[in-house]
């Protein structure tokens, strides 16, 4: 056999085993090696992993009832052709692309750390520099995964050109000043400053369009742009005729057909506060009474913890960090969309009690750009729109709506109430038993712990709109308690009056519901919603 003949079998051979390839792209099929281990020198090209268990595919479970945070690593070795060099033709840059991985990941290639990601619902694409890939060589890719009990890999991995969604990347923020500031009527510099991961100068254009809390565009700009490697501030200078702005950027690219948008916030209007009480009043008999948090004075050590709890912690929280996934979707990980939720609710009540005038700013501030952030058809989360009402998505609408409700109840603003009405309505629309929509019990994680327990903001809901459709919904969702794979939570304490029995014992999502059905039956004064919960709490201490 000549040496021709010998090196097209060869090559037959590893495309077979490794993966397949055309001028644009690289796939990287076939099995890979797993550790359960954890090593930093499994990344290394040199580590001989001859002793790793084959993954058929690469996707793994077991059969551990945890969320503790576990990790394994997994390796490939491929041979990638020296003809996938034309796709650097395209862009100047290629991307290993993966989809999303269950939960995060550290990918090396070659030893290189190329990109970590902490969520397991973001996308893959991992930019690749010529220099970094051994041509018609032995390359390894090592990617380390922290896991809650399963691992997957959404797609297939390959090598092709990286699109520029994957080398352009957005931030927004002021030239000089605090983003946190008034604005209304200020001479501002508002900047967009773009990050070009390619090598390649990349002509663009940026419209920028300045919209008010109503929605309503106040002034649009645009400017024509080049885009060297590296980060190019562009900047837009305004002086706003509205205490709130919201800016869309719209990017363009028409060589590469890309268009995007990156949106920013800032501002806020100082309310005058009008505390509301709820419409609906509760039917079962209330025995204790709480005091109005405005009539309380706490001194002593326990004063000065609380003084703390609001100067040390509520007005140092980052704004920034958790409306990010609102305003920018997707969020940093997967239950981020929780935090604001919570955070409106303690510092409502803090403030209720204290009149901190700086912690008032901070609510109205961040209560208003997430009201803003929120999409016309209602949904108020952080996830892409592939990912709507996956994982933790259900879980943040529930803390969206106790956060703005009580917002709503401090201020008496009512856009707080009609953005927590405009949720409802989508949880109802998207979750029921008619074709066409979701099972909720499959929503959530914990059995659907995690989705059910959007019960008590229902409740909640119900309780300051008066509009009867939301009870209707609570109980609607305590039916789905009983779905097939539910949570079986009433059921379960009924017959055998055991927390450890219901669902898989998750603590904190299982008292998420017990709040909910607490709420129902302070609601109705039906003695089937307290049963139940006089059972857990009897089985509890």
């Amino acid at each position: 056999m000549n040496t021709k003949v010998m090196f097209n079998v060869l090559a037959l051979c590893i495309f077979l085993q490794f993966g397949k390839t055309d001028a644009q792209a690289f796939v990287i099929e076939g099995k890979w090696k797993v550790s359960f281990e954890d090593k930093k020198e499994f990344s290394s090209t040199t580590f001989n992993d001859a002793t790793w268990e084959e993954l058929p595919a690469l996707k793994w479970s077991d059969d551990h009832k945890t969320t503790a945070n576990r990790q394994l690593w997994i390796r490939k070795k491929i041979v990638i052709p020296s003809s996938l060099q034309t796709a650097f033709e395209k862009t100047g840059v290629l991307a290993l692309s993966m989809g999303k991985i269950s939960q995060s990941d550290d990918t090396y290639l070659n030893g290189k750390l190329i990109g970590s990601t902490g969520s397991g619902d973001t996308y893959r694409n991992y930019l690749i520099n010529k220099e970094d890939i051994l041509w018609d060589k032995e390359n390894v890719i090592a990617i380390r995964v922290r896991h809650w009990g399963q691992f997957n890999v959404s797609k297939t991995p390959k090598f092709a050109a990286a699109l520029p969604e994957h080398f352009l990347g957005y931030a927004s923020g002021l030239k000089t000043g605090d983003t946190k500031a008034p604005i209304l009527k200020k001479d501002l510099v508002y900047q967009l400053t773009v990050t070009n991961k390619s090598p390649r100068n990349v002509d663009g254009i940026i419209t920028a369009n300045f919209y008010n809390f109503e929605g309503t565009k106040i002034y649009s700009t645009q400017k024509n742009i080049n885009l060297a490697a590296g980060k190019t501030a562009v900047e837009f200078p305004y002086s706003s005729t509205s205490p709130f702005l919201k800016i869309v950027y719209a990017v363009s690219v028409p060589n590469y057909q890309y268009s995007s948008e990156w949106n920013a916030e800032f501002g806020y209007e100082n309310l005058v506060y009008k505390s509301i009480v709820p419409v609906v009043t509760y039917k079962a008999q209330q025995k204790f009474y709480p005091a109005d948090l405005d009539k309380i004075q706490i001194d002593g050590w326990l004063g000065e913890r609380l003084k703390a709890n609001t100067q040390q912690r509520l007005e140092k929280v980052d704004e920034d960090a958790i409306l990010a996934g609102f305003i920018n979707r997707p969020g940093s990980h997967s239950w981020i969309g929780e935090h604001i939720g919570k955070f409106l609710e303690a510092a409502c009540n803090a403030y209720a009690n204290n009149h901190d005038t700086a912690l008032k700013i901070q609510i109205d501030r961040s209560a208003q750009q997430l009201i803003a952030a929120q999409l016309p058809d209602g949904y108020l989360g952080t996830y892409e729109m592939d990912g709507h009402w996956t994982s933790w998505d259900v879980w943040s609408h529930r803390y969206d709506l106790m956060g703005l409700l009580r917002y709503y109840e401090l201020s008496g603003f009512k856009p707080a109430l009609k953005t927590s009405e405009k949720i409802g309505d989508l949880i109802i629309k998207t979750f029921g038993s008619e074709k066409g929509q979701r099972d909720i019990v499959k929503a959530g994680g914990h059995v659907g712990m995690a989705a059910t327990c959007i019960l008590e903001s229902m409740g909640e809901l119900y309780r300051f709109s008066g509009d009867k459709k939301y009870l209707d919904y609570c109980y609607f969702l305590i039916k789905s308690f009983d779905n097939p794979y539910g949570p079986r939570i009433i059921t379960t304490l009924d017959s055998v009056g055991r927390v450890d029995k219901v669902a898989n014992a998750k603590a904190y999502e299982m008292l998420s519901n017990f709040l909910g059905i607490i709420k129902l039956y302070r609601l109705t004064n039906d003695e089937q919603f307290l049963k139940p919960l006089e059972a857990a709490w009897k089985d509890i201490v």
